[in-house]
């Protein structure tokens, strides 16, 4: 019983991290403004962007999967240590 429950933790977590791996593929670059700062290109490099549309919920997403990945990823480890 124990470890068919840590098992399907490790199975979530495996989920979560295929998840979280896809979001990031599929989110766009946020900033272009790297090379263009050491070759002293003319970028708007401070500018101030909101997120919109489908890059927000993307980035809502990514950011409460990697927080779940993590707290997973503590569970287990802890049933690991008390139940094994």
């Amino acid at each position: 019983m124990n470890q068919n429950l840590i098992f399907a933790f490790e199975i979530i977590l495996f989920i979560v991290a295929t998840v979280l791996v896809i979001l990031g593929l599929l989110q766009g670059k946020k900033n272009h403004n790297g090379l263009g700062a050491l070759s002293g290109g003319n970028q708007e490099l401070f500018a101030s962007t909101k997120e919109r549309g489908w890059t927000r919920l993307f980035s809502i997403i990514t950011l409460g999967l990697g927080i779940s990945l993590f707290i997973i990823a503590i569970i287990i480890r802890i049933l690991m240590n008390t139940l094994l």
